[in-house]
């Protein structure tokens, strides 16, 4: 039995079937004879050879098979040791041609997703290699194309029918605006230019409304133009002036229309609107100075200001209830923070959040290691520039010595606007509020930033009020009440108006009477702590 077993050993390995005569050769018995150890020797070096045909055949699995067999049966040779150094080799280097396509590939795949079509082809061109992955490329390639050719003849009949709107949706409904293609870039660059022209026009006209629908439509495609960004900025001090003449604040709704007479000085209705707000803002000078305004209240000098602006909801002032009092209008803030009440301030909340109140008229934001300390400390790169953020009047600037994206516009100056995103890398971001038109108090959102005290999510940019309620108007949303708060500075303190009680460590004490620093506030439902922040 065991010669028989020898000959089929011997047969198979002549007839190149080594993987059966791989499988005879396991017995113990035939390991042990004579013949059959020559015959394990013989079956080594026929494995090897395999393995050496099939890795030059770039058969890298099976040649890595035979050579495992080989050493199984003969041990680690010589042989068998230059043919696993060689199929490690080839190996490594195939993962290396790999990682090159991959990354030849992924190259020319963005390409394409720039616009740059023919130079993502070229890419994959001189790769010599058209495999799955490339061809999948190449074909995208091909349908971008299409649709880019496609979209310049639809968006120039639609502008041969004078349907602007339509050419516009067209461009950024098939996503060519970004296209590198020649045709597509002058295309872009005439819609800007019709755009601009109607939107300037619908302004002279005072089509408000059309002119902002236009310039929302047109804004992904007028990245870097000029005179689109004016004419938005334009748009914005006209929406901040009504909702200032809606606010009772006719005077600071002045000089934003006179900025909207600087690029559009065609719009004739600018002229008579910017007279009228004048002339409010002087009879309610008048009205301050008549009998009304000499009527002495019980309460604070702010706590009518603070009535207005905790009526206000959504931009609109509702009549209040209390009896009638004198007419004020708030003189401008002092830019420096009040000395009684700190710069800064942490404002903790029960059940609702952690706080920042900034009170300074300019601040800086930037990384927490920056050799120049910021007023706001961001856990982020120390070399991400720091920026400024700055409240003049009634207006906050953004200023960086280095650029930084607003709205995914680079810039190193700019107005701020309520919803302004503020990006100071791709992993910081910030977003920038007014909640209450009626009140000149910002706030900065941290959806992306973050701060040293990860309870923190919002800072209050405070001027003169914070409002704490359940409506979309209040810098600090807190559903649970059923009534609006208003904390108000004056004289160097902090002031409450509220219908609840205001307690101190447990005992109430006057509207009149300043909130302290580091005790226990319980206003009504909510209980806050006031900390000033070193």
């Amino acid at each position: 039995m065991l010669i028989l077993r020898l000959k089929q050993a011997a047969s198979a390995i002549a007839d190149g079937r080594l993987d059966e005569a791989f499988d005879i050769v396991q017995s113990k018995t035939i390991r042990e004879h004579r013949r059959g150890q020559k015959l394990i020797g013989r079956l080594a070096r026929a494995f090897t050879r395999r393995g050496q045909e099939n890795l030059e055949a770039e058969r890298i699995q099976l040649a890595l098979a035979d050579c495992n067999k080989a050493e199984k049966l003969a041990g680690n040779t010589e042989d068998v040791a230059k043919l696993r150094s060689a199929i490690c080799s080839e190996m490594e280097q195939r993962r290396l041609r790999n990682r090159h396509r991959s990354l030849k590939v992924a190259q020319a795949r963005q390409h394409i997703q720039d616009g740059w079509i023919s130079a993502g082809e070229e890419i994959l061109n001189d790769t010599g290699d058209k495999d799955s992955q490339a061809g999948i490329v190449l074909q995208q390639a091909a349908i971008a194309r299409l649709h880019t050719t496609e979209a310049i003849a639809k968006a120039e009949n639609a502008l041969q029918r004078n349907d602007l709107n339509v050419a516009i949706d067209i461009v950024l409904n098939t996503e060519t605006a970004g296209s590198k293609n020649d045709k597509i870039i002058e295309l872009v660059s005439k819609l800007r230019s019709l755009a601009a022209g109607q939107i300037k026009e619908n302004i002279d006209g005072g089509r408000l409304d059309l002119a902002h629908s236009l310039w929302q439509k047109v804004s992904p495609i007028a990245d870097g133009c000029d005179e689109i960004s004016e004419l938005g900025l334009a748009l914005s001090y006209c929406r901040q002036a009504a909702e200032y003449v809606a606010a009772g604040r006719p005077r600071a709704a002045v000089r934003l229309l006179r900025k909207v007479k600087l690029t559009c000085p065609s719009a004739e209705w600018l002229g008579k609107v910017t007279e009228q707000s004048r002339q409010a803002a002087e009879l309610l000078d008048e009205l301050v100075a008549s009998p009304l305004g000499l009527e002495i209240s019980e309460e604070p000098a702010d706590a009518e200001y603070a009535d207005r602006i905790q009526s206000t909801e959504n931009g609109a002032l509702s009549v209040s209830k209390k009896q009638p009092q004198a007419i004020s209008h708030p003189s401008t803030p002092d830019t420096r923070a009040d000395s009684s009440i700190p710069s800064k301030l942490l404002m903790q909340i029960d059940g609702i959040g952690s706080f920042y109140v900034l009170r300074d008229a300019s601040i800086t934001v930037g990384p927490i290691s920056s050799s120049a300390r910021p007023t706001v400390g961001l856990m982020v790169d120390p070399h991400i520039p720091a920026v400024t953020i700055e409240r003049s009047e009634d207006d906050y600037f953004i200023r960086s010595s280095s650029p930084v994206r607003v709205n995914d516009a680079t810039t190193t100056n700019k107005l701020l606007v309520d919803s302004d995103r503020i990006s100071l890398s791709p992993r910081c971001g910030m977003k920038f509020n007014i909640p209450n038109p009626a009140s000149t108090t910002a706030t900065l959102s941290l959806p992306s930033a973050r701060l040293g005290r990860a309870d923190v999510r919002r800072i209050i940019l405070m001027d003169r009020d914070i409002l704490i309620g359940p409506n979309e108007g209040s810098h600090i949303l807190a559903e649970s009440l059923d009534q609006t708060i208003a904390l108000f500075a004056q004289n160097g303190q902090l002031f409450c108006k509220a219908k609840d009680k205001i307690l101190v460590n447990d005992k109430p004490v006057s509207s009149r009477a300043g909130l302290p620093v580091d005790k226990q506030i319980r206003i009504g439902q909510i209980s806050l702590v006031l900390t000033e922040l070193k």
